[in-house]
């Protein structure tokens, strides 16, 4: 395999397929010159919740990466912000996936479009050297003009070329948990994922959320907890103990592996690129409100396709323009509104207002006419969760 290339990708999961498919689609002729290397083989774990929404799947249809993997569709979810949830029915929401599948999968469909893939090959180190980037890894070095650092929220693009004093980090824990699916009647039947805010109480940027899912045949109970620390210098909470407890009062085994993973989130103020480098997907930042990442992640692919195709239209790879590109697009909106509504709900005392933002939200969910829902509040306790 020749080691210098036009564009070098650092990363294979969907933020660095996305990249890579949405380059071709616009750009035939840059099949050749590309080359995207990734640290793992996959299939490979990744902690996540899997949850797949409807803007992911438009997504994926544009990118022509919509793949066949096992998914688990659901067809109701519960918010609660407090002791009674607010409940939303709609048969397009949600479904739920396996990381580990459906990143294999958007593998294997960039490689039958000719996309060259090299696993296994860990990036070391990355510098300018003369009109080019050079990078050395386990499998030597590479050369580029232009790099995207599809890396993750741990990226070493970011981490050699764009350090920030900043600190936009959040916490996240998830456990798999084998399950009776006939125990959890409203997950498995009624295909529900709960989603519960009320640790805000606790000092919780965040919430818990059981996602069912089903592995190898198997009911499974995705459970985890997320802290978007979207709001600096407030105590951090105990997401251990949280979650435990969650366990505890929802009548489920906690002997099982708690996991744990850090995730970025998107400012518009931070800087995404520098001389011929952009960052995209968790790289550049997820937003904060839910820390959902695969839309963002595949939605990055097209923004990032026009920026480097410009470029190398121009001969012009400073992408100095690569950040109000993505803070003018419809992603970058998105995730902007995404950190003003996290900074507003969990910013210290917001708590008590958390009915209210309920039925806000149950208004707001009321009115979608692309994807409606049928809300309304729960009569009774359908989940021991205070």
């Amino acid at each position: 395999m020749k080691k210098k290339y036009t564009i070098l990708i650092i990363g294979a999961g969907p933020a660095g397929m996305a990249a890579a498919a949405a380059l071709i689609q616009k750009q035939p002729c840059l099949q050749d010159e590309i080359l995207v290397l990734e640290k793992a083989s996959h299939p490979r774990p990744k902690l996540c919740g899997g949850g797949l929404t409807p803007w992911a799947d438009e997504m994926l249809i544009k990118l022509d990466l919509n793949v066949e993997v096992p998914s688990f569709r659901l067809e109701n979810v519960a918010f609660y912000f407090r002791e009674k949830p607010i409940k939303f029915a709609t048969n397009n929401f949600l479904r739920i996936i396996r990381r580990d599948e459906f990143d294999a999968a958007l593998v294997q469909k960039n490689r039958t479009k000719g996309v060259k893939i090299q696993e296994n090959v860990n990036v070391t180190a990355i510098h300018y050297q003369k009109d080019e980037m050079a990078l050395k890894t386990s499998a030597g070095d590479f050369h580029a003009k232009i790099v995207i650092g599809a890396d993750g929220v741990k990226s070493l693009v970011r981490h050699h070329l764009m350090r920030e004093k900043v600190s936009r980090i959040s916490r996240l824990l998830e456990m798999l948990i084998p399950v009776d699916a006939e125990r959890l009647p409203m997950e498995f039947e009624k295909k529900m994922a709960v989603l519960d805010f009320t640790p805000i109480r606790q000092g919780l940027q965040g919430y818990i959320w059981d996602f069912p899912s089903i592995i190898d045949g198997a009911p499974y109970l995705n459970c985890g907890i997320y802290d978007s620390r979207v709001n600096p210098g407030s105590k951090r909470a105990d997401l251990p103990a949280l979650l435990r407890d969650h366990l505890r009062r929802r009548g489920l085994e906690i002997h099982h592996k708690i996991e744990g993973c850090p995730e970025r989130w998107y400012h518009p103020a931070q800087k995404i690129s520098c001389p011929r480098v952009l960052l995209t997907g968790d790289a550049a930042g997820i937003e904060p409100w839910l820390g959902e990442g695969i839309s963002t992640a595949l939605s990055f692919g097209p923004i990032v396709a026009d920026a480097v195709i410009e470029a190398l239209k121009s001969g012009d790879h400073s992408f100095s323009d690569y950040g109000r590109r993505v803070k003018k697009s419809n992603l970058g909106r998105y995730l902007n509104l995404k950190r003003q509504i996290a900074q507003l709900i969990y910013r210290p005392g917001f708590y008590r207002l958390l009915p209210a933002f309920g039925h806000s939200l149950a208004f707001f969910m009321q009115r979608q006419k692309k994807y409606p829902m049928t809300a309304y509040v729960e009569k009774t306790r359908a989940h021991p969760i205070e």
